[in-house]
């Protein structure tokens, strides 16, 4: 009986280290999951240009170009704007935020920025962004601004000016609105920017605005291009209608 029973351990032995060896070797056989899994799959915002400007005397301007490449989500982006001296060692630092449509191409103007030292070069960039879904379509047209007009001010009262209308073509009261203006010269290089806001923007009505430039740039200005930006994030009506619970945030 006692080797009867030994047969049958060893047997049982032999048959759980056969069965044990095949699942390890199979199992080693398929690519590991990963440990989490993506719920979505967005692309990153690109910063497809940045400029900086000298205004005056260590006064200067920034202007960057951000496009969100996904059609489904929304973006409120966070930045960091480096300025460094002439020797090359950091020389201010300047934060800032602004929010994009999906498939949207905005300007971000940062003004004024004085310093107490000689800016040599500036580094644009995007430190956080809050992705949000937008349950439907909405148009980045938005705004329009009509009468435009760029014109030579009086001597004594500064250098040039932009003026035009801006409507809002949507359904929707704006808290506030953003114009950033940007003159480009015959050679297609950026020559000057500025920016002003409209405040308490209702649906559908209109307002002027101006922009001045009260020191001169060199170059002869050929085309003039519009930003209009809202937060559309920060109203509750835009959201209420258009927005989703599903949101999340990404660090860069």
């Amino acid at each position: 009986h006692m080797l009867r029973l030994l047969k049958q351990v060893i047997i049982a032995l032999i048959f759980f280290t056969v069965i044990g060896s095949a699942i390890y070797f199979f199992s080693m056989r398929e690519d590991p999951l990963p440990a989490a899994l993506p719920t979505v799959l967005i692309s990153p915002l690109l910063v497809s240009s940045q400029k900086l400007l000298k205004v005056g005397d260590r006064d200067y301007d920034f202007l960057a170009e951000i496009k969100n490449p996904n059609f489904d989500f929304g973006a409120t982006v966070f930045y960091e704007l480096n300025l460094f001296g002439g020797t090359g060692g950091p020389a201010m630092v300047k934060t800032g935020s602004m929010s994009l449509l999906p498939g949207q191409s905005m300007f971000e103007i940062v003004s004024p920025i004085r310093t107490e030292a000689v800016i040599s070069r500036a580094g644009f960039k995007i430190t956080s962004v809050i992705w949000e879904r937008l349950k439907e379509f909405i148009p980045q047209n938005l705004f329009f601004v009509k009468n435009q007009k760029y014109s030579f001010l009086p001597k004594g009262q500064g250098f040039s000016s932009f003026s035009g209308v801006l409507f809002n073509n949507s359904n929707f009261d704006f808290d506030r609105v953003d114009v950033l203006v940007v003159l480009y010269g015959s050679d297609g290089d950026i020559l000057a920017v500025n920016k002003t806001d409209a405040r308490t923007m209702l649906a559908k009505t209109e307002r002027f605005f101006e922009v001045k430039w009260p020191f001169s740039f060199k170059g002869e200005v050929s085309r003039v291009e519009i930003s209009v930006h809202t937060d559309i994030f920060k109203n509750s009506n835009f959201l209420k209608e258009h927005g989703t619970e599903e949101k999340f945030q990404n660090f860069y």
